[in-house]
């Protein structure tokens, strides 16, 4: 099994892609940091994707020093929890506000202009 600890790309980050899905695309080599940047992934995803990387190199011989599943697990959670938070509070700026506080904001409004019906 090789090992690798160098701070910079590794070849546990590196996978050659022999059939790739597009038929008339020709074989390659994809590596994870590539991947992340063109999908402009959030450093929160791309430290889950990474772990997910990791954790499926492992199986194939290409390991990480001193990692192990549980750690890259115990990572993917964590960063998933700050994904999730991030999408709820993407859609919370973006969820329409229920009829009271529409009202209030109406009122507070019209108060500052000094409209009263």
């Amino acid at each position: 099994m090789s090992t690798e600890l160098t701070g910079g790309s590794s070849s546990y980050y590196r996978v050659f892609v022999d059939k790739p899905v597009n038929e008339t695309a020709k074989p390659y080599e994809a590596e994870c940091q590539d991947i992340i940047e063109s999908l402009r992934m959030s450093f929160s995803e791309g430290n889950a994707f990474k772990a997910l990387w990791r954790t499926a190199a492992a199986r194939q011989g290409k390991k990480k020093k001193g990692n192990t599943a549980i750690y890259d697990a115990e990572k993917i959670l964590f960063f998933g929890k700050r994904i999730e938070v991030a999408a709820q509070s993407a859609a919370e700026t973006v969820a329409e506000p229920d009829p009271v506080t529409l009202a209030n904001r109406a009122y507070k409004r019209d108060k500052a202009l000094g409209v009263f019906f």
